[in-house]
């Protein structure tokens, strides 16, 4: 019995950003942070991850799942600002982006478990925004109210994550 080959996905023209499409604006800015903005958006358009280096426009923190969906809910709960983040599946973490000079300690995340920060230029492999991709997909706010490129505020996911583990029960 023969088994079957996944075939590999091309996305069509139709898929691709168009210069009128929000995901083309959020395209390039989060390519901005690549070694090399053509080929990150080029193997982006080709329906490849490209890998986006930590440090040159933000700061990056992976989270496990559980307490990262305990901090988007308090985010939610106190109405302030969730910028993009990347979620993966069978890794069962999301990856915040933030922004760069908030390492003071109210704006320091590290140290709370399940928290891990990238040193600055290290890499994160990335789909494209909008498509689900080496089991990721980006979380963005509406690329339609223009939110999309601020990202959470350190202090405030600290915050949130503080609130989350107070919570938890003994």
């Amino acid at each position: 019995m023969r088994t079957p080959v996944a075939e590999e996905l091309t996305p069509s023209v139709s898929h691709r950003p168009t210069e009128d499409d929000p995901m083309a604006a959020v395209s390039r800015w989060l390519s901005r942070a690549s070694y090399d903005p053509a080929t990150t958006l080029a193997l982006w358009a080709a329906g490849e991850t490209a890998p986006l280096l930590v440090g040159r426009e933000w700061r990056l923190v992976r989270i496990d799942f559980t307490p990262a969906t305990a901090a988007v809910t308090g985010l939610r709960a106190r109405r302030r600002h969730i910028g993009p983040y990347l979620m993966g599946g069978a890794e069962h973490a999301m990856w915040w982006l933030l922004p760069l000079g908030e390492e003071s300690a109210s704006g320091s995340v590290a140290g709370f478990p399940g928290v891990t920060p990238y040193p600055k230029g290290s890499e994160l492999f990335a789909p494209p925004p909008g498509k689900y991709l080496g089991d990721r997909v980006w979380v963005l706010p509406d690329p339609a109210e223009g939110q999309w490129a601020t990202l959470t505020a350190a202090a405030e996911l600290r915050e949130a994550l503080e609130a989350a583990r107070a919570a938890r029960p003994a």
